[in-house]
């Protein structure tokens, strides 16, 4: 067993050590992440995706509160000392699997089609190996085809889609909404902002369960593992995207019943919405829609031109919700799945 163990990491050695000699003659190097490289994969990301740039301070932001037993590399591919690509695998702490990962793969549009792709995946691919895992995951756009051939050649399957829809806010009218918190007042429900809530000692913690609860609820192919507390309050309450006048909650008394909120990423210009839900007693009594209004007047308030969002294809009724209110689909994100081994796990 040892030896087996041994001679695998020898070969994968050997592997890297090819891949580096390769990689030089065509003055490519395939490196390990150094915090220096933030900008360059902000720049890079940037370059593919304009509309949903990350600045380096966010990247930065992202791993530090990144739960430690999620395991986690990056790499980058530099030539002549700039980086033009970068090659990620991670894990997913709202889906958490010990052996099931996610991988990433950007290239810098100038630098396409020069095998920088093929070499951050099978520098990704031979660094997984050692934690023998299930399954990997990734993503790419309907409208990049080059993407979608590449891992469909290595053998990933699509097994579920999500749109990013956007609203322009200079066209919603609010005229049929008006009496819509009136209505939810009438029957003890108020929608209040997490700085209205600050008074309330127990609010932090309503929050986190309210989110475990919706987020158990939403629809997806892998199992939702509820998170910490801890984690909960890095990556949502004290994040620095987080907006606590447009984080919205439906109360019902002393009762957290209802979401909504707009995050600002710092390189976009416009609102991203994060999770909406109302736990199941208080469903289909307008609760999501009268949050959701609240998230758009917040964004006319404060002169922003759109709100984006994202739904997985299976979510009807959030679906539904958003298309009544006016959201328009730009694209799908197709998400695929490469199976290594089977496990009842």
């Amino acid at each position: 067993m040892i030896g087996s163990v041994i001679e695998k990491c020898l070969e994968m050695k050997l592997m890297t050590n090819r891949m580096s000699i390769l990689n030089k003659k065509n003055n490519l190097i395939i490196r390990d992440f150094e915090k220096s490289d933030y900008p360059g994969i902000a720049e890079v990301n940037k370059s593919v995706f304009p509309d949903k740039a990350t600045t380096a301070e966010e990247y930065s932001e992202f791993d530090q509160k990144r739960h430690k037993k999620c395991k986690h590399r990056r790499w980058v591919a530099t030539v002549d000392d700039a980086v033009v690509g970068t090659g990620t695998y991670t894990q997913n702490i709202y889906q958490y699997h010990p052996h099931k990962f996610k991988i990433w793969i950007v290239v810098n549009p100038d630098f396409q089609n020069q095998k920088i792709g093929t070499n951050l995946y099978n520098q990704i691919y031979a660094a997984l190996e050692e934690f023998d895992p299930i399954s990997i995951l990734t993503e790419a756009r309907d409208d990049m085809s080059y993407a979608i051939r590449f891992l469909q050649s290595r053998g990933f399957e699509e097994f579920q889609r999500y749109s990013e829809p956007h609203l322009e806010i200079a066209s919603f009218d609010f005229t049929p909404y008006k009496s819509l918190e009136q209505k939810l007042n009438s029957r003890g429900i108020e929608i209040k902002t997490m700085r209205q809530l600050e008074n309330d000692p127990g609010r932090d913690r309503k929050l986190y369960e309210l989110d475990n609860e919706i987020a158990a609820d939403l629809p997806d192919e892998e199992t939702f593992t509820p998170i910490s507390f801890e984690t909960f309050e890095k990556q949502c309450l004290k994040a620095s995207y987080t907006l606590p006048d447009a984080y919205f909650v439906a109360v019902d008394g002393d009762k957290y019943i209802g979401t909504s909120a707009v995050n600002k990423y710092q390189a976009e210009k416009d609102l991203d919405t994060g999770i909406t839900g109302v736990t199941r007693e208080y469903r289909r009594k307008g609760i999501a829609t009268c949050l959701k209004v609240k998230t758009i007047e917040y964004a006319k308030r404060h002169n922003y031109a759109k709100i984006c969002t994202d739904n997985q294809s299976t979510n009807e009724p959030m679906l539904n919700l958003n298309n009544r209110l006016g959201f328009i689909k730009k694209y799908d994100w197709i998400c695929v799945r490469k199976v290594l081994r089977y496990s009842s796990d």
